[in-house]
């Protein structure tokens, strides 16, 4: 039988607020710069000038922060930018596949290179699949 301590109650609610705490550090200020992006219309901008790119994979010019914020920064940045746009089921769907393949290059590149591998390759391989997978979902999702 298993028996509930408070000492086990304490150390859980702890290691959750860490978490917390940790993804917060990054989720809310990417949410408040993609607001900020917004309400400056600088968004409008940005979007406007990925839109064509993002068409290719069904997406709009808004995922084009999602896909850099997760290349570049981290999975939890992309979370942040979801968060404070407006995408749709199948936008969120081909984004979260497409950074499955490819996330968190400035940090995941070294490493590879570290451990051996050709940074080039490991990157085409990365960003190639991504994208690949991009357009069939692109294509395929009603």
């Amino acid at each position: 039988m298993f028996h509930v301590t408070g000492k086990m109650i304490e150390k859980g609610a702890k290691a959750g607020v860490a978490t917390t705490w940790e993804l917060a550090k990054v989720v809310v200020p990417t949410a408040v710069v993609v607001s900020v992006f917004r309400a400056s219309g600088l968004l409008e901008t940005i979007t406007a000038f990925f839109a064509p790119y993002m068409n290719w994979f069904g997406l709009s010019g808004e995922a084009a922060l999602v896909l850099f914020s997760g290349y570049f920064i981290n999975l939890y940045a992309a979370a942040g930018s979801i968060m404070a746009l407006t995408l749709t089921v199948k936008e969120i769907t081909i984004c979260s596949v497409m950074l499955l393949l490819c996330h968190s290059l400035l940090v995941e590149l070294p490493i590879s290179k570290k451990a051996g591998s050709s940074l080039g390759y490991i990157f085409l391989i990365r960003l190639g699949c991504s994208l690949a997978m991009g357009w069939v979902l692109g294509v395929v999702l009603p």
